[in-house]
């Protein structure tokens, strides 16, 4: 594996069951993602793209395959790959999971010991419109706010790879537009992998791939 490969995942494979059917939501992946590199990921809803994301993440172990990121083997069991996955990984779901007793910048700051992450955490919401945001808590937030205060988790930290689930589901276009640019601006020492219906959000990936019964496809 070349040095600049964040993350490479061989033959992973999920299936679960749906009332008396098994489902499989991952059929044999093989990806890799580098370092500096933007990939959007499409596929219809159900396709398996938020299944795909956790097993990337070390959230949810595979029925078959492996995971590594910089070059280390993701453990199976997600209590085992947290640390690593604190230290280099940032996940933004759709529904981002706020501690709904810690205000937005306790949440953004909880995991991590970065001495640069405070500045960093103020460039980043300035740059989303979420500076007069930091002191409130989820509750008093809409469902926007709540997704770029994940974001500003995701990204505070510098991590080595984000995984973004639908990052401007909840966005109108234009603020939409400015999350992306931060992610990408964010990311550029980084490897980025964008899951969106929206697929005008993808402008400028280096790849869109496209998960179609649970393999990868790429989009022409």
């Amino acid at each position: 594996m070349g040095a600049d490969v964040i993350l490479q995942a061989e033959d992973l494979a999920l299936e679960y069951r749906d009332g008396t059917r098994r489902i499989r939501a991952v059929d044999g992946v093989d990806l890799a993602l580098a370092r500096g590199e933007f990939v959007g990921l499409v596929g219809p809803s159900g396709s398996g793209k938020s299944s795909l994301l956790f097993l990337l993440a070390g959230l949810r172990a595979p029925d078959r395959g492996v995971v590594r990121l910089l070059g280390t083997l993701m453990p199976r069991r997600a209590d085992e790959s947290a640390s690593l996955r604190r230290r280099h990984v940032g996940f933004l779901f759709q529904e981002p999971f706020l501690v709904p007793y810690l205000d937005v910048r306790e949440n953004a700051l909880v995991h991590t010991t970065d001495r640069l992450a405070e500045d960093r955490l103020n460039r980043l919401a300035q740059a989303v419109g979420m500076e007069s945001m930091l002191t409130e808590r989820p509750h008093r937030l809409s469902g926007g706010e709540r997704q770029r205060a994940g974001l500003l988790r995701a990204l505070v930290a510098a991590p080595d790879l984000v995984l973004a689930d639908e990052p401007t589901g909840n966005l109108d276009s234009a603020t939409g537009g400015a999350v992306m640019e931060v992610l990408r601006e964010s990311t550029r020492e980084a490897a980025l992998l964008v899951v969106t219906h929206d697929e005008s959000m993808l402008a400028g990936a280096d790849r869109v791939l496209r998960l179609v019964d649970g393999r990868l496809e790429v989009v022409d």
